[in-house]
């Protein structure tokens, strides 16, 4: 029988199928992109729908009776576990599915048999303490409106603030947002008006990418990566936070200076990747050898 591994996000989502003979498919292909579903204010039945669709198209036998194992963002409680178990279902209708929360995915396809401390930043931010078997999460998690500090969110609504008080030097202003933007107006709008809008603040920090040894963008990174790390302290301890596994777009596009402001408080970071879905097949690859 095969077994489907998902790894969704708010924004986007990962697949794996993977055989009994030990191969595996994973999906999207380098350049293409799929949907992601948060049980906390995403919509279930288009995003089953396209996900559906996609596999019907490009590998219709991994929609047959498979074990489907999901780890998804916003699955921190069983309400919201079980509304991703029953969109999951509308894919999978007669397959056993478990569900659980990104960031155990993260812990179990980063971590191995280590432990330390799980950090996802990417969009959001979330973070818990892997001992091996168990994620101890203290820290609560406030979401883009609150919390999530150093996250995409979190740096593109700085980043805009910035804009729009006029803090960023005009030369790089101008590099980031052309001669004549960002349009106050069409920024609220943009925002206000999307089914997520911390995807809309953390596409602003792609930007950066390009610019990262500007002044300002180095300023402006270090104070948000600093802010997390300040936060982390409060909640964990420093034999917890000795190591550390980070993954996300954020965590792997700006890893170095990352790794810099966490090691200003102590925290090694072990490892990072860009997901955790080639660290969730091979421990799925392990539990059936």
């Amino acid at each position: 029988m095969l077994q489907v591994i998902g790894e969704i996000g708010g924004s986007s989502s990962r697949w794996a199928v993977l055989s009994s003979d030990g191969t595996f498919t994973t999906w999207p292909s380098k350049g293409e992109r799929l949907p992601g579903f948060n049980p906390v204010s995403g919509e279930g039945s288009g995003f089953a729908e396209a996900i559906a669709d996609w596999f019907r198209e490009r590998q219709p036998e991994a929609l047959g009776t498979c074990a489907v194992h999901i780890y998804g963002a916003g699955c921190g409680s069983a309400e919201r576990k079980d509304r991703m178990h029953r969109t999951i279902g509308i894919i999978w209708p007669q397959s056993a599915i478990s569900v659980d929360s990104d960031l155990m995915g993260a812990a179990l396809g980063l971590c191995g048999r280590e432990t330390g401390l799980v950090l996802i930043l990417g969009t959001g931010m979330n973070a818990g303490y892997y001992d091996g078997q168990r994620l101890h999460c203290p820290m609560p998690s406030l979401g883009y409106l609150l919390g999530d500090e150093g996250s995409g969110a979190d740096i593109g609504r700085n980043l805009l603030q910035d804009a729009f008080y006029g803090r960023i030097p005009r030369p790089l202003h101008e590099a980031l947002f052309g001669a004549d933007g960002p349009v106050l107006s069409g920024v609220l709008e943009q925002v206000h008006r999307a089914s997520h809008p911390g995807k809309e603040l953390a596409s602003y920090t792609a930007l950066l990418a390009n610019h990262p040894e500007e002044p300002y963008v180095r300023e402006l990174l270090q104070g948000r990566f600093h802010a997390l790390a300040e936060l982390l302290t409060r909640f964990f301890t420093p034999e917890q936070l000795r190591n550390v596994f980070a993954t996300g777009s954020v965590a792997y596009g700006f890893r170095e200076l990352l790794a810099e402001c966490l090691l200003d408080r102590g925290m090694t970071i072990s490892s990072v990747e860009r997901d955790p879905l080639p660290g969730l097949v091979r421990h799925h690859l392990r539990q059936v050898q």
